[in-house]
Protein backbone atom coordinates (compact mmCIF):
# COMPACT_ATOMS: atom_id res chain seq x y z
CA UNK A 1 0.00 0.00 0.00
CA UNK A 2 1.65 3.24 -0.91
CA UNK A 3 0.67 6.15 0.83
CA UNK A 4 -1.99 8.11 -1.54
CA UNK A 5 -3.48 4.79 -1.46
CA UNK A 6 -3.77 4.74 2.01
CA UNK A 7 -6.42 4.83 4.82
CA UNK A 8 -5.98 8.08 6.81
CA UNK A 9 -5.16 6.15 10.17
CA UNK A 10 -2.61 4.29 8.30
CA UNK A 11 0.84 5.29 9.22
CA UNK A 12 3.88 5.17 12.14
CA UNK A 13 2.40 7.10 15.09
CA UNK A 14 5.09 8.46 17.56
CA UNK A 15 2.99 10.21 20.79
CA UNK A 16 3.64 13.48 21.87
CA UNK A 17 1.35 13.94 24.62
CA UNK A 18 -0.90 12.93 26.64
CA UNK A 19 -2.99 14.75 29.28
CA UNK A 20 -6.17 13.76 31.27
CA UNK A 21 -8.84 16.20 32.75
CA UNK A 22 -7.02 18.71 34.84
CA UNK A 23 -3.56 17.83 33.81
CA UNK A 24 -1.06 19.82 32.05
CA UNK A 25 0.06 17.73 28.40
CA UNK A 26 3.06 15.55 29.21
CA UNK A 27 5.40 12.64 27.50
CA UNK A 28 6.46 10.08 29.95
CA UNK A 29 7.18 7.58 27.79
CA UNK A 30 8.69 6.64 23.84
CA UNK A 31 5.42 5.35 22.59
CA UNK A 32 4.84 4.34 19.31
CA UNK A 33 1.46 2.88 17.10
CA UNK A 34 2.41 1.38 14.09
CA UNK A 35 -0.60 0.87 11.84
CA UNK A 36 -1.53 -0.93 8.64
CA UNK A 37 -4.60 -1.07 7.19
CA UNK A 38 -6.07 -3.62 9.26
CA UNK A 39 -3.07 -4.55 11.47
CA UNK A 40 -1.80 -2.43 14.63
CA UNK A 41 1.41 -2.62 17.14
CA UNK A 42 1.57 -0.43 20.19
CA UNK A 43 4.96 -0.30 21.74
CA UNK A 44 5.49 2.20 25.07
CA UNK A 45 8.49 2.40 26.95
CA UNK A 46 8.90 4.87 29.99
CA UNK A 47 11.53 7.13 30.37
CA UNK A 48 13.41 6.48 33.35
CA UNK A 49 12.13 8.39 36.58
CA UNK A 50 8.58 8.37 35.47
CA UNK A 51 7.71 4.91 36.23
CA UNK A 52 4.90 6.15 38.50
CA UNK A 53 3.26 8.47 36.68
CA UNK A 54 -0.28 7.81 36.98
CA UNK A 55 -1.16 8.23 33.43
CA UNK A 56 -3.47 5.67 30.87
CA UNK A 57 -1.64 4.10 28.43
CA UNK A 58 1.56 5.57 30.10
CA UNK A 59 4.02 2.25 31.63
CA UNK A 60 5.88 -0.30 29.80
CA UNK A 61 3.96 -2.22 27.46
CA UNK A 62 3.63 -3.83 24.03
CA UNK A 63 -0.07 -4.68 22.74
CA UNK A 64 -0.95 -5.14 18.67
CA UNK A 65 -4.12 -7.19 17.02
CA UNK A 66 -6.24 -6.34 14.12
CA UNK A 67 -7.91 -2.36 13.97
CA UNK A 68 -11.30 -1.12 12.48
CA UNK A 69 -13.53 1.78 12.16
CA UNK A 70 -17.70 0.54 12.69
CA UNK A 71 -20.01 3.28 12.76
CA UNK A 72 -17.70 6.09 13.13
CA UNK A 73 -15.79 4.23 16.34
CA UNK A 74 -12.27 3.49 16.05
CA UNK A 75 -11.58 -0.31 17.31
CA UNK A 76 -8.69 -2.24 18.68
CA UNK A 77 -8.84 -5.64 18.74
CA UNK A 78 -6.06 -6.42 21.10
CA UNK A 79 -4.54 -10.26 20.35
CA UNK A 80 -1.66 -9.79 21.83
CA UNK A 81 -0.92 -7.96 25.14
CA UNK A 82 2.12 -7.91 27.96
CA UNK A 83 -0.28 -6.28 30.43
CA UNK A 84 -4.31 -7.26 30.50
CA UNK A 85 -6.72 -10.08 29.06
CA UNK A 86 -6.76 -10.90 25.57
CA UNK A 87 -8.67 -10.91 23.25
CA UNK A 88 -10.60 -8.19 24.16
CA UNK A 89 -11.76 -4.61 22.31
CA UNK A 90 -10.85 -1.39 23.21
CA UNK A 91 -13.39 1.01 21.53
CA UNK A 92 -13.07 4.46 20.97
CA UNK A 93 -15.38 7.52 21.02
CA UNK A 94 -17.37 8.48 18.06
CA UNK A 95 -15.23 10.72 16.36
CA UNK A 96 -12.25 10.59 19.30
CA UNK A 97 -9.89 9.11 16.55
CA UNK A 98 -8.85 12.17 13.79
CA UNK A 99 -6.53 13.68 12.25
CA UNK A 100 -5.68 17.41 13.31
CA UNK A 101 -7.50 20.20 11.14
CA UNK A 102 -4.38 22.66 10.95
CA UNK A 103 -2.06 19.90 10.94
CA UNK A 104 -2.57 16.92 8.55
CA UNK A 105 0.72 14.89 10.79
CA UNK A 106 -0.94 15.25 13.71
CA UNK A 107 -3.22 12.58 14.80
CA UNK A 108 -5.65 12.91 18.02
CA UNK A 109 -7.23 10.51 20.31
CA UNK A 110 -10.03 11.95 22.72
CA UNK A 111 -11.67 9.98 25.29
CA UNK A 112 -13.62 12.32 26.82
CA UNK A 113 -13.50 12.96 30.78
CA UNK A 114 -10.19 10.21 30.52
CA UNK A 115 -7.48 11.67 28.35
CA UNK A 116 -6.77 13.08 24.98
CA UNK A 117 -3.16 12.11 23.28
CA UNK A 118 -1.58 13.69 20.20
CA UNK A 119 0.24 11.66 17.61
CA UNK A 120 2.89 12.94 15.22
CA UNK A 121 3.37 11.19 12.25
CA UNK A 122 6.85 9.31 11.62
CA UNK A 123 6.46 8.21 8.31
CA UNK A 124 3.88 9.72 5.86
CA UNK A 125 5.58 7.78 3.02
CA UNK A 126 6.72 4.76 2.53
CA UNK A 127 5.23 1.52 1.70
CA UNK A 128 3.24 -0.53 4.36
CA UNK A 129 3.44 -4.02 5.11
CA UNK A 130 1.65 -6.51 8.39
CA UNK A 131 2.27 -10.23 9.28
CA UNK A 132 -0.44 -11.15 11.73
CA UNK A 133 -0.30 -14.38 13.33
CA UNK A 134 -1.51 -15.64 17.05
CA UNK A 135 1.52 -15.33 18.27
CA UNK A 136 2.92 -12.33 16.25
CA UNK A 137 2.01 -8.55 14.72
CA UNK A 138 4.97 -7.48 12.66
CA UNK A 139 4.07 -3.94 10.87
CA UNK A 140 5.69 -1.70 8.78
CA UNK A 141 5.26 1.87 7.79
CA UNK A 142 7.73 3.42 5.62
CA UNK A 143 11.41 2.92 7.40
CA UNK A 144 9.30 2.68 10.80
CA UNK A 145 9.00 -1.35 11.61
CA UNK A 146 6.90 -2.57 15.00
CA UNK A 147 6.55 -6.34 16.21
CA UNK A 148 5.07 -8.21 19.35
CA UNK A 149 5.38 -10.98 19.92
CA UNK A 150 3.97 -14.05 21.89
CA UNK A 151 6.23 -16.47 23.16
CA UNK A 152 4.72 -18.89 26.04
CA UNK A 153 3.60 -16.55 28.73
CA UNK A 154 6.36 -13.79 27.66
CA UNK A 155 5.06 -10.77 25.53
CA UNK A 156 7.62 -8.74 23.87
CA UNK A 157 7.26 -5.65 22.02
CA UNK A 158 9.72 -3.56 19.61
CA UNK A 159 10.17 -0.68 17.44
CA UNK A 160 13.00 0.12 15.02
CA UNK A 161 12.82 3.95 13.55
CA UNK A 162 15.77 5.78 12.85
CA UNK A 163 18.38 6.40 15.36
CA UNK A 164 17.61 3.32 16.91
CA UNK A 165 15.00 1.14 18.82
CA UNK A 166 12.81 0.82 21.95
CA UNK A 167 12.14 -2.27 23.48
CA UNK A 168 9.23 -3.89 25.77
CA UNK A 169 9.72 -6.81 27.64
CA UNK A 170 12.67 -9.37 28.03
Amino acid sequence: MSAPDRPWFVGAWRRRSIVVPGGSPTEPCEAWWIQAGESFVDVRVVAPGQEDNGLPYSSTRAFAGRFEIIDGHAQWHVEIDSEGTVPRIDRGAAAGLYIDHDDPLLMIEDAPGRFREVWVQHAPEGEVEFVRSAALVSVRVGGVVGVVMSTGDTVTGRVWREGGSILAGT
